[in-house]
């Protein structure tokens, strides 16, 4: 049955960018076709059982993975899991749409990755909260439109991205400054010590895109947990590959080699492609130990 919601659009439907524009945020069916997300799950899965010696179809080896209680993960980024999905060509076309560009460089951040709590009560995820990834003081304009693509359905038992809508806004922005002097003298990360009546949790089918505006106040939200039926066969509650791109030209010399240099060391970027990593919104981390060397292909490389 399709999802009817009033926020979600296909890629042809031009009221998309209206309303990613108008309200901060935008969910695009079905950017990666079935086929597509199974083969995203299953390269992420085989990321994962390298990285962790955890097993797909095995409960007793998720009880000693080591996930954090948001579930951010940034030891799988650059590998081919993530790659295959942040350049699947839906994904690219919506960016050349919001940017008008077709040379796009692509973040290399980190996954959401949730296990079913429902199952094991210590597994129930935490979340940062609702909060700004782009400082409403020192970066007041459109800097970057975020991203994530989840590969497993979000809807109220799950939990997943909850935004409020109009947050981006200049009158919403003065009213946060006005609210939250302090933020003056922060970086990009913002959170929020409190919550928002009108936040709404967005809805997905796996291989949606979910697009919002980085001036947009939102955070992650744990579901209800409340499932009618276990499934027949054993699988996370969350799988989400975080995205989003910029034009080439936005990045300096610098910071593409940057990029390039990360890639080959494995390191977890951020949302803004073009800082490469410098930012302080997001999870970022130093160089680890591959476990894999990725080989990205042309499409991929294009983004790099």
């Amino acid at each position: 049955m399709e999802m009817d919601v009033p926020y979600r659009f296909p890629l042809e439907d031009a009221r998309w960018r209206k309303h990613l524009s108008e309200e901060g945020f935008v969910v695009l069916a079905g950017a990666l076709s079935p086929e597509e997300v199974e083969t995203g799950k299953d390269l992420l899965w085989t990321d994962l059982e390298a990285a962790y010696g955890v097993a797909r179809d095995s409960l007793e080896s998720w009880k000693k993975w080591p996930l954090s209680c948001t579930g951010l993960n940034t030891m799988i980024t650059q590998d081919a899991g993530a790659w295959y999905v942040r350049a699947r060509p839906g994904v690219k076309a919506a960016f050349e749409q919001i940017w008008e560009s077709p040379d796009l460089i692509v973040s290399m951040d980190a996954l959401l990755i949730w296990r079913p709590w429902w199952l094991e009560a210590g597994w129930r995820p935490c979340t940062e909260g609702l909060h700004l990834d782009q400082n409403p003081f020192s970066k007041p304009d459109l800097e970057t439109v975020q991203g994530m693509v989840p590969l497993l359905t979000v809807n109220a038992t799950t939990g997943g991205l909850e935004v409020v809508p109009r947050s981006h806004t200049p009158e919403a922005k003065a009213d946060l400054c006005r609210e939250y002097p302090h933020l003056k003298y922060t970086g990009d990360w913002c959170p929020l010590d409190r919550s928002y009546e009108d936040a709404v949790l967005l809805h997905a089918e796996p291989g949606d895109l979910v697009l919002w505006d980085s001036r947009t106040i939102h955070g992650g939200r744990v579901g209800d947990g409340q499932v009618e039926s276990l499934p027949r066969s054993l699988d996370l509650a969350r799988l989400s590959v975080t995205v989003a791109m910029v034009p080439r030209a936005r990045a300096t010399p610098e910071v593409l080699q940057a990029r390039r240099e990360g890639f080959l060391k494995g390191r977890n970027f951020n949302h803004s492609p073009h800082e490469a990593g410098t930012s302080s919104g997001t999870v970022a981390s130093r160089s680890k130990k591959r476990h894999s060397m990725t080989e990205l292909n042309e499409s991929q490389l294009a983004l790099l």
